[in-house]
């Protein structure tokens, strides 16, 4: 295949014009698929970007890469947990407790943060 044969070279000289190691274009395929799904983008997502006929393509490929289901509960949890203290101390008008963090979930989507919570009398 004369095209493949000169994609394979083109290729092969600008990695080394670049000092870039021996990639191949499936591993920055990889790669690009890689990196949002280890930072918690969600797979059906990555799926669809990569063009995958089916999710389950995906999922038998990186799975690995996603939050496990007990991880993903774990922060679930702590993260209400922090917003709930934070909602009782500002009712309580006391200062709410230094905890590790808070401003990151606080500053989640979704997250009240420390706007007043409505009067429910």
């Amino acid at each position: 295949m004369i095209y493949a044969d000169l994609f394979r070279k083109s290729w092969e000289r600008a990695l080394k014009r670049l000092g870039l190691p021996d990639y191949n274009p499936h591993d920055l395929r990889h790669k690009w698929a890689t990196v949002p799904l280890s930072n918690g983008a969600p797979i059906d997502e990555v799926s669809r970007w990569m063009g995958h006929s089916s999710i389950k393509i995906t999922v038998d490929r990186y799975s690995h890469l996603t939050l496990d289901g007990s991880e993903r509960c774990r922060q679930v949890i702590e993260a209400t947990l922090i917003e709930a203290t934070f909602r009782v101390h500002m009712l309580s008008g006391f200062p709410a407790p230094r905890v590790p963090g808070a401003e990151l979930v606080l500053a989640q989507p979704g997250s009240r943060g420390n706007r007043p919570l409505p009067n429910r009398s």
